[in-house]
This record gives C-alpha cells, structure tokens and sequence, in this order.
C-alpha cells in the first residue's frame, strides 16, 4: 500500500512539474536570442499536395483499381470474394465502384485532416496503407483468378 502512495504522489508531482512554463530565451545562434523566428518558421502552413503525396495517392488508385478489376473479373466468371467484410460491397459493378470511390475518398480526407494536424507520418502511412491493402487485395484476386 505504501508503493501505491508513492507511485501516486510521484505521478502528481510530475503531472505539476511537466504543467510548468518552460523559458522560451534559448541562445540558439550569437545572432539568435529567443527560438520565437524557428517556432513562427515551423507554424507556416505546409503544403498538402506535395510530390510524395501525389505519387502515394496515385499508387493508392491504381493498387485499387487493379483489386477492383480482378474481383470483378473474378466474380463475373464465377468466383467468390473471400473477404467477409468486402463480400456484400461487390456483388455488383455499381456497388463496387461506389464502394471503392468513397474509400478513396475517405482516405485521402484522412490524409488532408492529418496533415492539417500536422501528423505527416500518419497521413503518409495512411496513404500507404490503403495502397499496400488494395495491392495484397489484387494479389490474392490475380492468384485465386476463375476461368481467365
């Protein structure tokens, strides 16, 4: 009971001390007094369609336009999705597409508000993701492929 006290008491008085104002003079550079131009520098909104973005997002496209085209094919030649989540979405043409548009679409939104919170590893990896999925999707369609 006692370490429990302790381990509580610690936790406070560190929530306290990390509650403190920090000095915000730091000698940076001789010519540099106070870090106020690098915090202002880094405020400056940055770009969302950069080079890496758009290859990212066009990498996303076609890994989900390839995963569409072989269940498509794959369905229309008899097969199955094996994908339970997936199964009801493309059963057919139009569905699919809708399906595939809105989570395009949904991605790259959740790219643009993760950017806008400034958390660029996660808006790339978000991007990635869905182009990492959709390819394994394209893969798995290409090996279990029916009749074509």
């Amino acid at each position: 009971m006692k370490i429990l006290t302790v381990i509580l008491v610690l936790a406070m008085m560190a929530g306290a001390a990390l509650a403190q104002e920090t000095n915000s003079f730091v000698a940076v550079h001789p010519y540099i007094v106070s870090n106020h131009d690098m915090v202002q520098q880094s405020l400056a909104p940055s770009r969302f369609w950069t080079r890496s973005t758009i290859a990212l997002v066009a990498l996303d496209g076609a890994a989900k336009a390839a995963d569409s085209f072989a269940t498509r094919e794959n369905i229309a030649n008899g097969g199955q999705e094996y994908n339970p989540l997936a199964r009801p979405f493309v059963q057919t043409a139009g569905a699919q597409v809708a399906t595939m548009s809105a989570l395009f679409g949904a991605e790259i939104a959740t790219a643009y508000l993760l950017h806008k919170a400034r958390h660029t590893m996660m808006e790339r990896g978000v991007l990635a993701g869905g182009a990492v999925m959709n390819g394994l999707g394209a893969a798995s369609s290409f090996k279990h492929r029916v009749g074509w």
